[in-house]
């Protein structure tokens, strides 16, 4: 087995118990983001502005961390492959 397999499957009941739990995070902060608009007064544009720069800084992070891990990861499976190479040239 390589070091990229995974050998954690979770269960039926974990993964029903995880989406249970996604969905009543998702339900108990909508109902909070709810409550703070209209206990504030905030307009619906605000709220969807306020929304949309949240998930554009979300994705911004995302895209940072993927090339983050690139640039980690290219160079020592570049490294790798070049030692595997040379390696497969000098068996018979």
């Amino acid at each position: 087995m390589s070091d990229r397999e995974s050998v954690y499957k979770p269960s039926k009941r974990k993964k029903r118990f995880l989406a249970r739990a996604m969905i009543g995070l998702l339900a108990v902060s909508l109902t909070a983001l709810w409550a703070l608009t209209v206990s504030y007064d905030i307009s619906r544009e605000d709220l969807i502005s306020f929304l949309l720069g949240t998930l554009l800084m979300f994705g911004i992070v995302l895209v940072c961390a993927a090339l983050l891990v690139l640039l980690v990861k290219l160079p020592q499976l570049i490294i790798s492959r070049l030692r595997g190479s040379s390696d497969d040239d000098k068996q018979p």
